[in-house]
């Protein structure tokens, strides 16, 4: 004969109760109150046949066969809301939620992501962008493109594209320095501002070395905390910067940014699409994946 099991407002109300050690931080979780609580954890002792807590005059405790019961208790809400996440995704209208750097977010999704909606007008798509590496154990992000070598842990990578690294300026910039050749940029009798970010250690000495500068000196440079904010700076000719191409490329075709010298620096990481294993036959992650791995713009 099958076990009637208890009602599940029952088993959320001892979970918390029994996780927070009080009736009283329960009911403020819950949003009940705390003779709420007493109520129906009675209920549920009542319809198990043996208590699940000790009372004790200045709170709550678990006994053994409470301590026994939150165990499976946890492990049942953990699959329900797996379950239900799941379900959810397969069977409603999807968002699909990307994380990106500014800057890929900036020159390579919003001047095409109309193209995205026209070929799947049913995949609404919320894109967040920050300087921090999103978190897929916990954020409430679906795909996150990171700058890396594709070997996150637990995690499907897609490569969409190679980097390289190339000098940049504004135009003005560069004619005020009559940068034309790297060696330009330790030749001129009044020194070449330099940007800097504190993200990367040693950008400058190792672009030198790739293009066989010597003397290149980072004194006069600006730094930055971040790769956008660097990019924007050499835009508004405040120095040279570093950038990632094809992903700047944009700003190249627009005229914010042009390149003095011709030498392109090809970089050990590349540009991948990151999501759960999880989320592996994800129709949706599919769909945009496939789409920005042709995307024009970064070839």
């Amino acid at each position: 004969m099958q076990t009637k099991l208890p009602p599940v407002h029952l088993l959320v109300i001892f979970e918390s109760a029994a996780r927070l050690g009080s009736f009283k931080n329960a009911s403020e979780e819950l949003f009940i109150t705390p003779s709420a609580v007493s109520h129906q954890i009675k209920s549920l002792e009542n319809h198990l046949g043996f208590p699940v807590f000790l009372r004790k005059r200045r709170g709550v405790k678990l006994n053994s066969a409470g301590a026994m019961y939150l165990h499976y208790i946890q492990k049942g809400i953990a699959a329900f809301e797996q379950g239900t996440k799941k379900v959810t995704q397969h069977y409603s209208a999807p968002t699909l939620k990307i994380s990106c750097f500014s800057s890929f977010a900036t020159n390579i999704l919003i001047p095409q992501i109309s193209e995205f909606q026209e070929l799947y007008p049913d995949i609404d798509i919320r894109i967040e962008t920050g300087s921090q590496m999103t978190d897929l154990r916990y954020d409430d992000v679906d795909v996150a493109i990171r700058i890396g070598a594709g070997d996150w842990p637990d995690l499907v990578t897609k490569k969409i594209s190679d980097v390289f690294i190339a000098v940049v300026c504004s135009r003005a910039f560069k004619k005020k320095y009559n940068l034309n050749k790297p060696i330009d940029v330790v030749s001129t009798k009044c020194k070449v501002p330099l940007i800097d970010i504190t993200a990367v250690s040693n950008v400058w000495p190792r672009w030198a070395k790739a293009v066989g500068v010597t003397g290149i000196s980072t004194k006069r440079a600006i730094t930055f905390n971040n790769y956008d904010a660097s990019i924007r700076a050499a835009a508004q000719g405040l120095g040279l910067a570093q950038a990632m191409f094809p992903i700047e490329q944009s700003n190249e075709d627009l005229g914010l940014l042009v390149r003095p010298f011709s030498e392109n620096i090809r970089f050990a990481s590349s540009v991948y699409a990151v999501y759960r294993e999880e989320s592996a036959d994800r129709h949706d992650i599919q769909c945009f994946i496939d789409w920005l791995t042709e995307s024009p713009l970064l070839k």
